[in-house]
Order: C-alpha cells, then sequence, then structure tokens
C-alpha cells in the first residue's frame, strides 16, 4: 500500500516535472475552451390543462405525448419554415413526474436563433393542433406559462471544464512523479551490479596468481632439496 506522505514526497522530489504536466493539461484544455463555439439555450415553459376530473391522473401519460409532438418532424419542418433560412436550432423538451409542466429547449449558436426557434416550434405545434384535432388528446389544452427565456451561453463552461482539467491534470502529476521516482531508483541499482561483479573478477585475479606463485616457489625449492640431497 503507498504510503501517503512517501507520495508527497514523492512528489516534492520530482516538483518541476508535476507542475510542468499539471500545466500542459491545463493549457491544453484552455485552448479547447477557446476553439469552441458558443451554444446559447433558451427554455419556454408550457402547460397541460383540462376539466376533465381525471386529468391529473393522467398527466405522466400526456405529457410524454405532447413531448413527442414537440419534436415531431412534422413540427420542426413547420418550425423551419416560419423561420425561412434561418436554421432551426436543436430542440429538446423535458417532462416532470406528476406535473403537467412541459419545458421546450431551443439550442443554437445564437441568442436570437434559440429564442426565436423556441417560439417557432411551440407555434407551429399549434397549428397543427388547431386543424388536426386528432392529434392531442380531447379536452386538453396546451398554454405557454413562461418565456421564451433569455439565451443562455450553455457551452463551454470554463469554470467546469477547467476544475475538472486541474483534477485530471494534479493526478497525472502524481503519477508521473512516481513513474520517474521509481525509474531513478532502479538506476543506482543497475549500476551497482557491474561494478560488483568488476570488484569480484579484481579480487579473484591477484589471489589466484598468489597462489600459483606460491606453489612454483615450494616446487623449485623441492627440486633443489633433492638436487643437494642427491650430491651429497
Amino acid at each position: 500500500m503507498i504510503d501517503l506522505s512517501d507520495l508527497i514526497l514523492t512528489v516534492w522530489r520530482h516538483r518541476v516535472m508535476a507542475l510542468a504536466t499539471l500545466v500542459a493539461v491545463l493549457a491544453a484544455t484552455s485552448v479547447y475552451i477557446v476553439t469552441q463555439k458558443p451554444v446559447y439555450r433558451s427554455t419556454e415553459s408550457l402547460q397541460l390543462s383540462s376539466t376533465d376530473p381525471t386529468f391529473l391522473s393522467e398527466v405522466n401519460t400526456l405529457t410524454p405525448l405532447y413531448s413527442e409532438l414537440l419534436t415531431a418532424q412534422a413540427t420542426l419542418t413547420l418550425a423551419q419554415a416560419s423561420l425561412g433560412s434561418t436554421p432551426l436550432a436543436s430542440i429538446a423538451v423535458r417532462t416532470f413526474t406528476d406535473s403537467p409542466v412541459v419545458d421546450l429547449d431551443a439550442s443554437g449558436g445564437s441568442a436570437d436563433v434559440a429564442q426565436r426557434s423556441a417560439t417557432a416550434d411551440v407555434s407551429a405545434l399549434a397549428d397543427r393542433l388547431a386543424f388536426q384535432s386528432a392529434l392531442g388528446v380531447s379536452g386538453v389544452t396546451l398554454a405557454v406559462i413562461d418565456g421564451p427565456s433569455q439565451a443562455d451561453i450553455v457551452w463551454p463552461r470554463p469554470a467546469l471544464s477547467l476544475g475538472v482539467a486541474a483534477i485530471v491534470g494534479i493526478l497525472l502529476s502524481v503519477a508521473v512523479s512516481w513513474l520517474v521516482d521509481a525509474r531513478w531508483r532502479r538506476l543506482p541499482a543497475l549500476a551497482v551490479a557491474p561494478s560488483t561483479a568488476s570488484t569480484a573478477r579484481d579480487a579473484s585475479g591477484p589471489a589466484s596468481e598468489d597462489t600459483t606463485v606460491t606453489i612454483g616457489d615450494i616446487t623449485r625449492r623441492s627440486q633443489r632439496r633433492a638436487r643437494n640431497t642427491h650430491a651429497r
């Protein structure tokens, strides 16, 4: 198990590399944020209503139905026609459990397009319901209760993106510091191993030579003694 104090000391020993890693991640994220096109979102809130006493008990079935009608291709085509050459923003619908309220979100490349698209889509559905009553539910009406709201930028989100990048950068800095430190620990061990083997060879060489010389001396002395004895 990695000790936290050891980890902190490891990062501190390689603080330059750790800081460089963190800066690189933040710089890359900043470049990404700058190069992104802003996305604006405008929301229009709608409410279903009916005089039928069973309406509230059926609301969880009705809101998905009208949500599908708001995003139907026929509705989007009418909305696009009302905008002319301006591209229709992306339309998404949110429903809420046990609530007759439906939120329509229009997301586009400009605040004006987002607001106009939200209004155009709601108007397109109202026209369809007026001419094709069978599309909706008898006795149920759809009315705007709020919006379209002022369009806000929903992407990119610099604070969130940089926050996530900082966390990722710190984790990468720790990982890089740990790997570099582990590599540095292995280098002395690799250097000591050849040195130890060389020392052993150097130590064994002279010893063998000394032993050989000593045996030779003994042999020559024995021969001289034998000659001396024979001479006598």
